[in-house]
């Protein structure tokens, strides 16, 4: 995948209907409060391991690029703590883009730390693509929206939509290497 910024690479699969389904949103699913960080310090997320990696340092409850970043290279970063997996804990990111004020949604988990404390984060991409029919049915009765066609787009109304989903859906697959290492969803 060669583009710069995590914030960019959900997005721009999603737009060009590279991946069906990506779950978004117009706004934050987080609510105020409710984010955590993985790490006190700033954090480096490579969705284009080892290459195209992007270090984001702290700024209130989420994860920022630094100021001076490209305009196509800017955005934030706001975890929250989804499940625990043989004693690792998965995030849902929120992958906000600033420049087009857009949210994607991704699983993440931490991998390991520096002598800094920079965090570096397995990324997996989750689309509704991957629903059971039935699963389907009930992300639709809880008010969710799965829009159709070329490039199509998953939207939960709310954050406890959002993730007993991912949470149903991707059970088995966060307790397996060989879907993290692939980066989740095909």
């Amino acid at each position: 995948m060669p583009v710069s910024s995590i914030v960019k690479i959900p997005a721009i699969l999603c737009a060009a209907g590279l991946l069906t389904a990506c779950y978004v949103s117009d706004k934050t699913l987080i609510p105020e409060g409710e984010a955590v960080l993985p790490m006190d310090h700033g954090l480096t997320l490579c969705p284009d391991r080892p290459d195209n990696c992007v270090t984001m340092h702290v700024q209130g409850d989420r994860y920022v690029t630094a100021p001076d970043a490209d305009p196509d290279e800017t955005g934030a970063a706001r975890f929250y703590p989804l499940t625990q997996v043989n004693g690792r804990q998965i995030f849902l990111l929120e992958a906000h883009d600033t420049e087009d004020d857009a949210f994607t949604y991704l699983v993440a988990r931490r991998t390991a730390a520096d002598a800094e404390g920079i965090a570096d984060m397995d990324l997996a991409l989750v689309t509704c693509g991957d629903l059971s029919k039935e699963q389907e049915t009930e992300f639709l009765a809880a008010g969710g929206d799965i829009s159709a066609g070329w490039g199509s787009e998953c939207r939960a109304p709310d954050l406890p939509t959002l993730a007993t989903t991912l949470r149903t859906v991707y059970a088995a697959d966060f307790a397996d290497e060989a879907w993290w290492a692939e980066g989740g969803a095909d």
